[in-house]
């Protein structure tokens, strides 16, 4: 085994490392984790997809979210049922709805440490952990009323479960237990998003591939047992993956479907992902070169790498408990491929869904790739630990952790999402009972309503190919005309505003006032007539 720091599994030495059963490295993980997430959770507004989730979970029934809406929305139910919960008991404020997905991005950094400390050991669990604890990919979605931070928790969940599989024989209390908790957490994840199934044929191809991959070690997974769980997981999620396969059918058609604005992936599209992952997207310029360098070498380390190929044992031990040779006081659990395991779980949940874009229909977003994203980090630590100096790591760490915080100042201090909060206050301080707000979008009409409340003045959808007349038509009558523009270009902007403007009696703009993308026009009537 090639040098690494001193780190126990075992014996004396782990419970001097822990504290009240919990390793003490994790105590500082979670707090950095936890401040990260918490700060400023409520600062912003809901933008518009969180209104989405607010709403359908305040305007329906759980069985309605667990029946009718899958019919509309194209993500599962799960994550929905979950926040109706949640939202019950604690309110829909953004404080309140975002902090579940907070709490939920810290149990992320718990269980992707414990994912790593199975299978490698607890300096690799540890280094992925505080990786994604300072990741602004992470924070980000923790701190959005969305479903892709529950993504991440069940893909790590599985993929926990997935490795004790592999140790334990179905047969005794612990294999049970395993083989249990295995399916609740894969189930649940397919219930999550659609890019869960993408997690659960990473694993798939895993198991497939052990008799051709030299290097993959046999298990005590037999492949009846392994097919017995799959086929218990696809009974469990076939009510999904039956509305899935209409969905996907009719795309395949050419019909039209809620996830037409996804773009056609593209090469550039992969790297802007991978930047991503490191916080790139919050910088103005491109992302600081010395920490790609560093994550670029780390994972050439982690690849190029064979110490991790048989996981926490030494090769001759390794064989040895694939021959049934190992003595009692032998390891705790049967080798693992664990760097060919966590290569799968990174490619297959973006390599797949790619390929599947350019077939089908595009589906491939960077944020549905959050569980992708863990394994990412895990090979990250993985190139880190095969550094044979401490000190070393140490410093390779360091500029690690100090190039994924660096956007962080920059996404707290300046608005990331679109302010409808501020937006419609300053329509409502303003506007009269005979004006009218007219929204440039059918999703930012729902978005622009939950926060005004002025229910004596209109609010009118204006489509992006509505025609002049139809412009007209919907202020006539009217005093002032508030136009609201947002996910609409500046040629379409203009033509609306124009098409108020040119009738007689309508002079303007004479308020242009912008909150983060959206932009809030005002033309004052003056005359009753031409």
């Amino acid at each position: 085994m090639s040098p690494s720091l001193p780190i126990e599994t075992g014996g004396e030495g782990n419970r001097d490392r822990s504290l009240a059963g919990v390793p003490v490295e994790l105590y500082p993980i979670v707090l950095i984790a936890a401040a990260l997430r918490l700060f400023r959770l409520e600062s912003e507004s809901y933008w518009v997809d969180e209104v989405v989730s607010v709403t359908i979970v305040t305007s329906n029934t759980p069985s309605e979210l667990l029946v009718s809406v899958p019919g509309n929305d194209p993500h599962p139910p799960l994550y929905y049922l979950i926040l109706s919960g949640w939202t019950a008991l604690f309110g829909t404020s953004e404080l309140t709805a975002r902090l579940l997905s907070a709490l939920v991005g810290v149990a992320t950094v718990v269980v992707l440490y414990g994912v790593g400390r199975r299978l490698f050991d607890r300096e690799v669990g540890a280094i992925a952990a505080v990786l994604v604890a300072v990741s602004p990919f992470h924070v980000w979605y923790s701190q959005e009323v969305r479903m892709y931070n529950l993504l991440a928790l069940l893909t790590a969940i599985s993929f926990y479960w997935f490795v004790r599989i592999q140790a334990e024989r179905s047969t005794n209390e612990s294999g049970v237990r395993d083989d249990i908790g295995y399916v609740v957490s894969t189930v649940l994840l397919g219930y999550t998003h659609v890019f869960g199934l993408f997690a659960i044929l990473a694993q798939n191809v895993y198991v497939f591939s052990r008799p051709l991959v030299r290097t993959v070690p046999r298990s005590r997974l037999t492949l009846r047992r392994w097919i017995t769980l799959e086929g218990i997981t696809a009974l469990l999620l076939l009510p999904w993956l039956a509305r899935l396969l209409r969905r996907t059918v009719a795309a395949s058609g050419g019909a039209a479907g809620n996830v037409s604005w996804i773009p056609l992936p593209t090469a550039e599209t992969v790297r802007e992902t991978f930047a991503a992952y490191l916080g790139g997207h919050l910088f103005e310029e491109s992302y600081p070169l010395l920490v790609s360098l560093v994550v670029a070498g780390c994972l050439v380390l982690a690849l190029s790498s064979g110490r991790h190929a048989w996981t926490g044992v030494d090769r001759d031990t390794a064989r040895e408990t694939e021959r049934g040779t190992t003595t009692e006081g032998g390891p705790e659990n049967p080798p693992v491929n664990a760097v060919y395991l966590v290569v799968l779980w990174f490619i297959v949940p973006v390599l797949v869904p790619i390929v599947l874009s350019h077939v089908v229909t595009p589906i491939f977003v960077d944020r549905y790739s959050i569980g992708a994203s863990l394994a990412f980090f895990l090979l990250i630590a993985v190139g880190v630990q095969t550094l044979s100096r401490p000190s070393l790591r140490f410093v390779v760490v360091g500029v690690l952790l100090v190039g994924l915080a660096a956007p962080l100042p920059t996404y707290y201090q300046d608005d990331q999402k679109e302010q409808w909060r501020a937006a419609a206050a300053d329509v409502e301080s303003s506007v009269d009972e005979g004006d009218v707000v007219l929204v440039s979008r059918p999703f930012t009409e729902r978005t622009f309503g939950y926060y005004f409340d002025a229910a004596d003045v209109p609010t009118v959808r204006i489509p992006p190919d509505a025609s002049t007349d139809e412009i007209r038509a919907a202020v006539d009558g009217r005093d002032d005309v508030w136009v609201v523009l947002s996910y609409t270009d500046s040629s379409t902007n203009q033509r609306i505003v124009d098409a108020v403007e040119s009738r007689d009696n309508y002079r303007g703009p004479v308020e242009v006032n912008r909150y983060n993308s959206i932009v809030v026009v005002r033309l004052e009537r003056t005359s009753d007539g031409g």
